[in-house]
């Protein structure tokens, strides 16, 4: 089952995956007609973990933790893509799924797909209709740096391991662009320089 993955050290902490998801989710489709709206669904968010940027979202596991804790049956798996899916006209907003989720991203508020006009579970479903049609998540399509990656455990482990041993064996350099380089120091230098003033 394909999944997106994450090169937390080339993340630039662009938010260019938050703003294509919202946009992707919203009923308007474009940037214009989701601002100031606050029944906008965010399905990815970056945190900043010490100097580093990490792009959060849910991870489709199996066996799927919210899956079996949800009572009203709410969640479900789609068998062919292997997303884990929410309806938003079944959930009653017991927060179990929330409770039992180790990467903590499900999240609850009035998205434009709850009906009722209630707080509801809402979370990253994949992109499942564009994958579904042989695309990418939207949050994948749009980052600039590659720090999200669409595809097979398997055969991104076996392309980094091989990868790996070719620069074991013959020595090549396969380092970062040198800019993402001058960046990351920098974000560094610049988190290192605000926990000291905060002390």
């Amino acid at each position: 089952m394909k999944k997106v993955f994450v090169d937390y050290k080339k993340c630039m902490a662009c938010k260019a995956c938050e703003t294509v998801c919202a946009i992707e989710h919203h009923p308007s489709h474009n940037l214009f007609g989701m601002l100031g709206d606050t029944k906008t669904q965010i399905n990815v968010r970056v945190l900043g973990v010490e100097h580093e940027a990490f792009p959060l979202s849910c991870r489709h596991c199996s066996p799927a933790d919210c899956l079996d804790a949800c009572p009203s049956g709410a969640i479900t798996r789609d068998e062919t893509s292997g997303a884990v899916l929410l309806n938003p006209d079944m959930c009653k907003a017991c927060a179990m799924c929330a409770m039992v989720c180790p990467f903590d991203a499900i999240a609850f508020k009035e998205t434009h797909r709850a009906k009722y006009g209630r707080d509801v579970a809402y979370k990253c479903d994949l992109c499942n209709d564009r994958i579904k049609q042989g695309g990418q998540p939207a949050c994948v399509e749009a980052c600039h740096s590659g720090a999200l990656i669409y595809g097979d455990l398997e055969d991104i482990r076996g392309g980094r391991a091989r990868s790996g041993l070719k620069q074991y064996l013959l020595g090549k350099d396969d380092r970062m662009p040198p800019l993402l380089e001058l960046f990351r120091e920098l974000r560094r230098k610049e988190c290192q320089r605000r926990s000291g003033e905060e002390r």
